[in-house]
């Protein structure tokens, strides 16, 4: 008889033991690092344009690389024109492709000889490895020179 209560007790142990690391182990946190926040992976990028092609000015930005995934929350552009009233259109896009936002021009008093045009936008697009920002200020076809500032800014985040 007794053999039969040390045989119950070592498995009453047993269980207690696997409870007991269970329930441990749940209320331990895991350790994990967070490689995709966006303050942890800020991106910005500048580029500018001063001659058109056609009837627009356009000004593309490097392609993430790959593995990462490129989010663009604001897209902040300048646009020096000699004229009034000459841009048609502002838009993010893929390179050559489909258009991710429009984005509206601001009027703002330029020096003597430029009118200004400012976009300062917030937006939610992503690009991924080979896919190229590109921003786009289409004109009048009368407007023969005008000078663009194109900034976006976000994150990067990994791919699995």
């Amino acid at each position: 008889m007794k053999a039969i209560s040390i045989a119950k007790a070592l498995l009453l142990a047993t269980f207690i033991t696997a409870f007991t690391a269970a329930a441990t182990a749940q209320a331990r946190p895991a350790v994990t690092q967070d490689r995709d926040q966006a303050g942890r992976n800020f991106y910005t990028a500048s580029a500018s344009c001063s001659s058109l092609t056609y009837s627009y000015c356009s000004v593309v930005f490097p392609t993430p690389p790959a593995g990462k995934r490129l989010i663009v929350t604001r897209v902040s552009i300048l646009n020096l024109m000699p004229t009034a009233d000459t841009i048609t259109s502002i838009d993010l896009r893929y390179q050559n492709g489909s258009i991710l936002a429009f984005l509206a021009p601001v009027f703002n008093t330029g020096v003597s000889s430029t009118y200004n045009y400012s976009v300062n936008d917030a937006v939610f697009a992503k690009f991924d490895a080979g896919e190229v920002p590109q921003l786009l200020t289409f004109v009048t076809p009368s407007t023969t020179s005008m000078q663009m500032v194109g900034i976006i800014s976000g994150y990067m985040i990994d791919i699995p």
